[in-house]
């Protein structure tokens, strides 16, 4: 028994006939018959019966025939499937972000490209760049998006965006008028601030550093996202990276330059010794596009 006997099976009972099953199958009536006959000697008992010159399925037949039928569904779901791997339509993709991309910015980036891609199982986590790094490694992940780089032979990282730190205000606040926020502005305002082990932090610390200005913090946060909230309900004023806070409007939170510029990188990580699947190839082109915007 071979897969052509199967499927010369398959179609002369679809179609009732011998002819429309070589049709189908586009090879000649006689090569059906032969492929039927060896079928039937394989299965060791009698699948057709003669009637007025035709061959009739017998009760025996009927019943081979709907195990066929589910065999003949399974390969055509191997084949839909392979062709959607082939065109990157299919598969299941793992991404680790920091929080200030993975609470909203990705959601709403990646929708338009996961619309298109019902067959694409996508997981998102939230996790900060350390334990991204340690699930690349660990192969737990396919994609990680860190603002730190990552020093090991099991990990390729690559710097795909460097992007400024803005300063966030609420809409009335009187800083609002300025084109460009310097750091001096900031003196003796209420600052929502990130948790001290944010990776962020350092940087915005050595910013107030350099400057000889005493951050007052006022409101310390977890993610980027809640310290937009304070600030557009008018608490304070943060510093965070331009991709959190979009939804809010000029009228509620404003953004501005900070000077001096203080800039950031966003690493791509992935694993050196497990090669992306096609589907996490095309979901990293889609990324970077995303992320372009935000260079500085």
């Amino acid at each position: 028994m071979n897969i052509r006997q199967i499927e010369a099976f398959h179609a002369f009972m679809e179609t009732g006939s011998v002819t429309h099953a070589g049709e189908r199958l586009g090879i000649s009536q006689p090569a059906v018959s032969k492929l039927l006959k060896g079928f039937a000697e394989s299965c060791g008992f009698k699948l057709f019966m003669r009637s007025n010159g035709r061959l009739v399925p017998t009760l025996e037949a009927r019943l081979v025939a709907a195990e066929v039928e589910k065999l003949i569904a399974g390969t055509q779901r191997i084949e839909r499937v392979a062709a959607a791997v082939r065109n990157r339509e299919w598969g299941q993709v793992t991404i680790a972000a920091l929080p200030a991309l993975a609470s909203r910015y990705l959601p709403q980036a990646l929708s338009p490209f996961l619309a298109e891609q019902p067959d694409l199982r996508l997981t998102l986590q939230s996790r900060g760049s350390p334990r991204i790094a340690e699930l690349v490694m660990a192969q737990q992940v396919d994609i990680g998006l860190s603002i730190l780089p990552f020093d090991h032979p099991d990990v390729t990282a690559e710097a795909v965006v460097r992007f400024d730190l803005m300063c966030f205000l609420p809409a009335q606040h009187s800083l609002a008028k300025k084109t460009t926020v310097g750091v001096e502005d900031l003196r003796n305002e209420s600052f929502i601030s990130l948790e001290r082990d944010d990776c962020s932090l350092m940087t915005i610390d050595r910013a107030f550093q350099m400057r000889g200005v005493q951050k007052r913090n006022q409101i310390e946060v977890p993610m980027s996202e809640t310290a937009c909230s304070f600030v557009a309900n008018g608490i304070g004023v943060s510093i965070l990276p331009p991709f959190v806070g979009m939804d809010y409007s000029s009228d509620r939170l404003i953004r501005r330059p900070l000077l001096p510029k203080t800039s950031m990188d966003i690493w791509l990580l992935t694993s050196s010794r497990r090669p992306l699947s096609l589907a996490a190839q095309q979901l990293v082109g889609f990324i970077r596009a995303a992320l372009a915007q935000f260079q500085a």
